[in-house]
């Protein structure tokens, strides 16, 4: 993840540095429970170049309730709540960000 651009991008959007903060640790925790149960680390940049995120987002489909998420259990993100859906627009403002400036 382009952590210093993607934070400065926010940061000319006006974005508060604390919703820049959560954006960003959230990316991390992505980043970090995904590689976890895949068993080899996975960055957001070469999900987007592979597919487009697409992968990622297919995990979020009905609020982490598919078989693609099912594969990954056991897997340390709130399935089914509020905060799983934060996490997935975090994504989505990275993959704007990649998209305005890459």
């Amino acid at each position: 993840m382009k952590e210093i651009e993607f934070r400065n991008w926010l940061q000319k959007t006006n974005c508060k540095t604390k919703v820049i903060s959560d954006h960003i640790s959230r990316l991390h925790r992505l980043e970090r429970e995904i590689g976890y149960s895949l068993n080899h680390p996975i960055d957001i940049d070469t999900e987007y170049e592979k597919d487009r995120c697409s992968y990622l987002f297919s995990i979020f489909y009905n609020s982490g309730r598919n078989p693609i998420a099912d594969q990954l259990k056991p897997i340390n993100l709130p399935l089914g709540s509020y905060s799983f859906n934060t996490i997935r627009y975090s994504l989505r403002k990275y993959i704007e960000f990649i998209e305005h400036n890459y």
